[in-house]
C-alpha cells in the first residue's frame, strides 16, 4: 500500500542510470536500470557538452585594473558542463533523479590543494584563491603533474517545482575549470554540489540540490 500511495503523488521524477531516463509526470512511468555499485571498468562513460569558456582574469592590484595573464603564467577559463539535457513537458511538479557513470577528467581536487580547500568549496572560492596568488609556483607544479583520470560519479539532483516555472528545456551539470600554461590545456570538471546547477532554455541559472549517493 506503501508502495502504491508513492507512485501516485503528485511530484514528477527522473532517473538516470546507465544512461537511461525514467520520468514519472501525470501517472505515466517509464522502467530504468538500477543504480549499482560502479567501478571504472563497468560504469558507463558520461558524455558532456560544454558551453563556452569564459576567461579568468588575475585579480587587480590595488589601484589598477585587472589584465590579461602575462606569459608563463597559468590562464584560467571557466564554462558550464552540462551532464544531462531533460524536456520539461509538464508544470507543476518537483524534478529528481540520479546521474551516474565515469567522466574522463583531470582531478579537481588536487587544484584545491593548491590553496588547501575544502574538496566541497565551490569553484568560485578557488578562482578567488587563484586571483590572489601572485607567484602561482605551487599551482604550476600541479598543472604538470596532472594526468587525466576517470571519475566515478554518482549524484543524486533535485529541482523544486517553483524553479521550473516556465522551464521547457532543463540542463544539469557542473562548472569545468581549464587552464592554459606553456601550450598546454588541461581541463578540470568540479563534481560538487556547491558547483553543480542547472540552465534553461535560455541559459538563465536554475537552482539544483545535489547529494552524493
Amino acid at each position: 500500500m506503501h508502495d502504491r500511495a508513492w507512485k501516485i503523488r503528485a511530484r514528477a521524477a527522473v532517473a538516470v542510470a546507465a544512461g537511461v531516463l525514467a520520468l514519472v509526470a501525470g501517472g505515466a512511468q517509464a522502467a530504468a536500470s538500477p543504480a549499482g555499485a560502479a567501478d571504472s571498468s563497468s560504469s558507463p562513460a558520461i558524455q558532456i557538452t560544454q558551453s563556452p569558456f569564459e576567461l579568468v582574469l588575475p585579480g587587480a592590484q590595488a589601484g589598477k585594473s585587472a589584465k590579461v595573464p602575462a606569459d608563463g603564467s597559468v590562464t584560467a577559463f571557466h564554462g558550464f558542463s552540462t551532464f544531462r539535457s531533460i524536456k520539461i513537458e509538464s508544470q507543476g511538479f518537483d524534478l529528481e533523479g540520479r546521474i551516474q557513470g565515469r567522466l574522463r577528467s583531470h582531478n579537481f581536487e588536487s587544484l584545491w590543494q593548491v590553496y588547501n580547500l575544502p574538496s566541497s568549496s565551490g569553484w568560485n572560492l578557488w578562482v578567488l584563491k587563484f586571483k590572489q596568488d601572485t607567484s602561482q609556483s605551487v599551482l604550476k607544479e600541479t598543472f604538470h603533474r596532472e594526468e587525466l583520470i576517470d571519475v566515478n560519479i554518482d549524484i543524486r539532483f533535485r529541482v523544486s517545482a517553483a524553479a521550473l516555472r516556465n522551464v521547457s528545456t532543463l540542463r544539469i551539470g557542473f562548472e569545468t575549470l581549464r587552464l592554459e600554461l606553456d601550450g598546454e590545456t588541461k581541463d578540470f570538471t568540479v563534481v560538487n554540489g556547491a558547483s553543480g546547477g542547472g540552465r534553461d532554455q535560455n541559459g538563465n541559472e536554475v537552482p539544483v540540490d545535489f547529494e552524493p549517493v
